[in-house]
């Protein structure tokens, strides 16, 4: 049995050179080598549809088969087998019929029953089905075993890559940044091939697309995504085009990745859960210094070894729960991720005091293109008593730093907020604000009037009249006008040089209030 390959304008995966083949045995496992989807096998002209099936005609019926190959669409994949029949004879016959299609064509010279040869190589398919999918099933199997015994991304690739040997594997998010990686040569980091760049920052769709590189090698993308929402992809590249029933086994990848997600989401939901209950806990004292301490051991964290607080300010165009996972991914990298959320902020436990996680987490951020992220870093502190404190601190950092985002500030640096941001709110900032400014905030919620932001701006302009009106898009007379309303309502001038050094610490004070209650 020989096998021709007829002229063809679409390449499809049946279109297999078998060789010198006698035996319909042979025939079907070369295919099975070759993992063609062979969907059917006939021996009627009538019922081959030209969609991966084969059909077993002898020399007889080449007319009919003929006839029934100029029906097909222009892209019709299968394979047309010829038996009693030189193989020269028939490729002419059908060549000169057909002109150009994307069939294959097989060719038995010998005398064979045609209807025997079909029954033999049904069978024969039926087989390799069973095999194909107790394959997958395999795979399957091992990949739920892997990921629910707390598998990495690494180990997933490896083991559907080697499912497919020569091709690399990796995991690159939506933004683009590969995640993780596996090579079959050994190499430590894999790079995507730049035709894929595009493509995967779109985001990628969630479904499974080949595309030939301009190389010569071929990349697949397995889109990985939950409720239409792309997380990621993941992309296969090397030296040759997946059959049909290779693309089925990499894609058990993404069944498996989804499975890995759904666990960590909820290990990290429950994490960051009782870190939130921590951070609450520690800022309205519901719980004492030792309760403190030993939740804070509990989350892997020693207080007497030093430790520091960061909070993390996002604007709206940053997506808040991947901010808050890529946080927790670059904490693990050096130490246990100790991460919750607090007056709308992001907050990190990080230990040793002089740990990296702030810059690396800022430049993981920058490489995703989220630019307006503010980091506020607290003082170190040495027991859990002081967390609290800490959490202020970091607080005030990261909201006097509006200007300067994609920063990080350390509480320090911050002149009197950070000085400020170690009192306590309730019964020390509170209060004095309240008696300075309390009249004001009554004033413009019952009056719709802006005092109090009028005196900030005239505070933040080195309390100069011209700059402070300009900035306020107001006449300078109405800005007098105001300052002198501040002053009947509170007995005290705020241009005067005795107030307003306490109107300067009062405004701070309120912006901190209002930035943590």
């Amino acid at each position: 049995m020989t096998h021709a390959r007829m002229p063809s304008v679409f390449d499809v995966s049946a279109a297999v050179a078998l060789g010198a083949l006698e035996h319909p045995t042979t025939f079907v496992r070369e295919t099975a080598d070759a993992m063609l989807p062979v969907e059917a096998v006939t021996a009627e002209p009538s019922d081959f549809h030209g969609r991966g099936d084969v059909l077993v005609v002898n020399a007889a019926a080449v007319p009919a088969a003929l006839a029934r190959v100029r029906e097909l669409p222009p892209h019709a994949a299968g394979t047309l087998v010829v038996v009693g029949a030189d193989a020269g004879e028939a490729t002419s016959a059908l060549a000169a019929g057909i002109g150009t299609s994307g069939l294959s064509l097989a060719c038995c010279p010998r005398r064979v029953d045609a209807e025997a040869f079909t029954q033999d190589l049904r069978r024969l398919v039926e087989t390799l089905r069973r095999t194909s999918l107790t394959r997958v099933l395999k795979l399957h199997d091992s990949l739920v075993a892997a990921v629910m015994a707390g598998a990495d991304l690494e180990t997933i690739l490896k083991l559907t890559a080697r499912q497919v040997s020569g091709f690399d594997a990796m995991f690159v998010d939506y933004t683009g940044i590969v995640v993780s990686s596996w090579s079959h040569r050994g190499r430590r980091s894999l790079e995507v091939p730049a035709e894929l760049e595009i493509a995967l920052k779109t985001p990628p769709p969630i479904d499974t697309t080949q595309i030939e590189l301009g190389d010569g090698r071929f990349a697949v993308m397995v889109g990985v995504g939950l409720h239409d929402q792309a997380e990621g992809a993941i992309v296969y590249v090397g030296p040759r085009r997946l059959t049909a029933a290779e693309l089925v086994l990499v894609e058990r990848a993404r069944s498996a990745v989804l499975l890995r997600f759904a666990r960590e989401k909820s290990r990290r939901d429950a994490q960051r859960s009782t870190v939130g209950q921590l951070l609450r806990a520690a800022v309205d004292g519901s719980m004492n210094h030792g309760e403190l301490a030993l939740t804070l051991r509990g989350l892997g964290l020693e207080p007497a070894e030093g430790y520091r607080v960061l909070a993390v300010r996002l604007d709206r165009s940053t997506p808040e729960a991947r901010a808050f996972t890529l946080l927790e991914d670059v904490a693990a990298a050096s130490t246990r991720p100790i991460v919750g959320s607090l007056w709308g902020k992001i907050f990190c436990l990080v230990q040793p005091v002089d740990s990296t996680v702030p810059e690396d987490f800022l430049q993981a951020c920058q490489a995703r293109g989220w630019k307006a992220i503010t980091i506020g870093r607290s003082r170190p502190k040495t027991d859990a008593e002081s967390l609290a404190l800490a959490i202020r601190e970091s607080a005030a950092a990261s909201q006097y730093s509006g200007s300067t985002a994609g920063r990080i500030h350390d509480v320090t640096s911050l002149g009197l907020p950070g000085l400020l941001a170690g009192l306590d709110p309730q019964n020390v900032m509170k209060p004095f604000a309240d008696n300075l400014l309390g009249e004001l905030i009554s004033h413009d919620a019952a009056n719709n009037t802006d005092l109090v932001s009028t005196l900030t701006a005239f505070f933040d302009t080195g309390c100069r009249p011209g700059p402070t009106a300009e900035k306020l898009c107001i006449h300078r007379h109405t800005l007098s006008y105001r300052l002198d309303r501040v002053a009947q309502l509170t007995g005290k001038d705020p241009r005067s040089p005795e107030w307003m050094l306490s109107f300067g610490i009062a405004l701070q004070m309120h912006a901190i209030l209002r930035s943590t209650l």
